[in-house]
């Protein structure tokens, strides 16, 4: 079973319930100098010089600014007010996902919006190799706008042959290819020569019945087959060929909740690392199909528990009536088994939640997880063994199988972590709400990380226009509606999770101590009733004496 982490932490405020719908996917980065992040509306690219000396970089950052409304036409589709995302009305401006990659000599990021467009930027690779400026920032308008039938929270670039391609993975549950336009002229920024909407046909490589992608990743393993990953909100990843995406590999199978984020790596190791709404994080090998590993769980308590109003009292100060009859009910108990009394001393879970992860990342060289969970203002870095010599024992080999993730350093954070992300020389990068938005954690020993924020060009150039733009970050990224349930989750597994909370000594859904409440309560009742049972032969024995 998963280890327990007990976080003590607030419960959601009402402005992380208000809080926009923001991307899952709104850190990316290609190598390690070239970062593209979604800083609430709006989308910056970060480009630094080639520099090997941290130090002495200089980077220039590129507002990705969104198509105009010269750039609407009429092939843009209309609203149906369809979209399963939640209960709140789209904004046109809010950012749902970005990503970037580097094609030929070329620069490309990608954007995807509220307004359903996808936009395409370019710049060329070299005109940032000697550095630059960073004391004013570049606007960006898109070389190409491609419209979408529903909102893309995920995006991948990859190539199909000598085609390179943009995947999007939309709201309705469909993963569609735009060809990316390399022969089109680099972005300019003048918005009055931005590229038109284009109409070229796209292609849709895949469906998920009645669901919504979470997450969408395109790898390859070490036979140089390709793979495209899609998580969705019924707590499955599917595992198609590429670009024969109608032949499926199979699925990752094990969380009980909707999927809410997702990384994969191209290595000899085929590794998947998804999290859930269920707070479990899981690592799987796509290849297998198999989970390996589970990262330890993370608890945190309410409001209520920390401010000691555990329970209702009466304006005296007497307890209600509903814990009088609980009081009862602990005196019965009191007769119990010793295997019962010895399960009380176990740790109880009551009035506790699951911090559900935001974001999970591998590290490309499959030597690191990291994961950055919902009102905790740290991320965890696990470190992940080496694969195990096959034993001649097959238990052995089964138990070698599944690694140890228990380990574990822990980067504390000044504000909430919304993303992480692993670049290509170890580095962690982290967005975090304001004043922080973007922290950098380096390691030299391949152990220990350590936060090289004040010294980092990416860090410095971000947050340096963000704080003069006074930038304000979602209090999370997960959509809550405003009763504070996430959105992701479906309204029967709402219902049923509200039930179990709302009961007196309700547990976790997903590994429910609550049973044994029940059934020392089931326990005591049968005892009682065996007592009066006894009570009233005994009553019954003695009259008929007294008859006689």
């Amino acid at each position: 079973s998963p280890r327990f982490i007990i976080h003590y932490s607030l419960t959601l405020s009402k402005e992380a319930n208000n809080s926009p719908n923001m991307s899952k996917q709104f850190l990316h980065s290609h190598s390690s100098d070239v970062i593209v992040a979604a800083l609430n509306h709006r989308a910056f690219a970060v480009v630094s010089s080639s520099s090997s000396d941290q130090t002495s970089q200089n980077a220039i950052v590129y507002e990705l600014m969104a198509p105009s409304s010269k750039s609407s036409s009429t092939d843009a589709p209309k609203s149906d007010g369809n979209d399963k995302s939640g209960d709140k009305p789209n904004d046109d401006n809010e950012i749902q996902a970005v990503c970037c990659t580097k094609i030929g000599s070329c620069l490309w990021f990608a954007v995807s919006r509220g307004v359903k467009t996808l936009s395409l930027y370019s710049i060329p690779a070299e005109s940032n190799t000697e550095g630059g400026s960073e004391e004013t920032t570049k606007l960006l308008y898109p070389s190409a706008i491609y419209y979408l039938p529903k909102r893309a929270r995920s995006l991948a670039f990859t190539s199909v042959d000598d085609l390179q391609v943009i995947v999007a993975g939309d709201l309705s549950g469909d993963a569609i290819a735009f060809p990316v336009p390399t022969d089109a002229p680099s972005s300019t920024c003048d918005e009055h020569e931005a590229v038109k909407a284009m109409s070229t046909p796209k292609r849709l490589l895949l469906g998920h019945t009645a669901s919504m992608l979470t997450g969408l990743s395109v790898v390859s393993n070490d036979q140089q087959q390709q793979f495209i990953l899609t998580a969705d909100r019924d707590e499955k990843v599917r595992i198609s060929y590429f670009p024969e995406t109608h032949i499926i590999h199979g699925y990752l199978l094990g969380h009980s909740s909707f999927i809410s984020c997702m990384d994969a790596i191209s290595n000899e190791r085929s590794l998947c690392l998804t999290a859930s709404g269920d707070g479990t994080s899981r690592l799987w090998d796509y290849q297998t199909c198999k989970e390996v590993g589970m990262l330890p769980v993370v608890i945190k308590k309410s409001a209520q528990e920390d401010d000691g109003e555990m329970g209702e009292v009466d304006d005296e100060g007497k307890p209600t009536p509903e814990e009088k009859d609980e009081m009862e009910e602990n005196e019965e108990e009191e007769d119990f088994d010793e295997d019962f009394d010895d399960e009380e001393e176990e740790e109880s879970f009551d009035h506790h939640t699951v911090a559900v992860p935001l974001s999970v990342a591998l590290h490309p060289d499959a030597k690191f997880a990291a994961v950055a969970r919902d009102e905790i203002q740290s991320i965890d870095i696990h470190p992940i063994p080496p694969v195990a010599e096959k034993s001649s024992l097959s238990t052995s080999f089964q138990l070698s199988n599944f690694v140890s993730l228990h380990k574990k350093q822990t980067l504390e954070c000044k504000s909430q972590p919304l993303a992480v992300r692993f670049t290509s020389d170890s580095s962690v990068l982290v967005l975090a709400r304001e004043p922080e938005y973007l922290l950098h954690f380096s390691t030299n020993d391949g152990a220990s990380f350590n936060d090289i924020s004040q010294s980092s060009c990416l860090t410095k150039a971000l947050c340096k226009v963000a704080q003069s733009q006074n930038i304000t970050m979602p209090a999370t990224t997960l959509e809550r509606n405003d009763y504070g349930e996430c959105t992701l989750q479906k309204k029967e597994d709402r219902k049923e999770l509200t039930a179990q909370q709302n009961t007196e000594k309700g547990g976790l859904h997903w590994n429910d101590p609550g049973r044994k409440v029940t059934a020392k309560k089931a326990q005591a009742r049968k005892r009682h009733r065996k007592k009066e049972q006894q009570k009233a032969e005994g009553e019954k024995e003695t009259n008929e004496e007294a008859s006689n």
